[in-house]
């Protein structure tokens, strides 16, 4: 009998998005954003050139190759005219493997993106563009060490803090068998 819909050879790739919630990064001890509890969301409200989060990215068990591009999803507090006004994230980062000493940043560290608020009023959530990571900065590690931070932007800046929703980043994946 033939087993319909089954292929043992059957592989592929596909481009994959994960998201990652503002609460799932580490607050460190010294220059932590606020915490902003909105709509039973978690925010984190930086003092520009100042306070930072961090996020240890393990490789992805299904990577199949490629860069890995990152985005950041933020907002501002919803109660001022932001409109044409810009918030700037930068992305620090370090690789890693087994019995590597973790310290400082990689050579081609750090990223950023500059984004513009578009909205008079009101809490509207943008995604900034990419900033990538090339494969050949974290090619044979096991990790990605990430410390984000909000910077002053080239343009003017957003009249309160910049807060961070989340970050999302996208890689090339492996599905079926190997």
């Amino acid at each position: 009998m033939a087993r319909i819909g089954f292929s043992p050879a059957l592989k592929g790739t596909f481009s994959k998005t994960v998201s990652i919630p503002a609460e799932e990064f580490g607050l460190p001890n010294t220059n932590p954003p606020g915490i902003v509890d909105q709509d039973n969301l978690t925010l984190y409200k930086f003092t520009l050139d100042t306070d930072q989060v961090t996020f240890k990215l393990p490789v992805p068990g299904d990577y199949a190759g490629g860069n890995i591009d990152f985005s950041i999803i933020w907002t501002n507090d919803g109660g001022v005219d932001d409109n044409g006004k810009a918030a700037k994230w930068q992305l620090d980062y370090q690789v890693g493997g087994e019995g590597d000493v973790i310290s400082g940043s990689h050579a081609n560290s750090p990223k950023n993106t500059e984004d513009t608020y578009a909205s008079a009023s009101g809490w509207v959530e943008h995604h900034t563009g990419i900033m990538t990571i090339a494969v050949a900065d974290f090619s044979g590690k096991l990790c990605i060490f990430l410390k984000l931070s909000a910077v002053t932007p080239t343009g003017a800046a957003l009249t309160c803090e910049p807060h961070l929703s989340g970050m999302c980043f996208t890689y090339t994946a492996t599905w079926g068998r190997k």
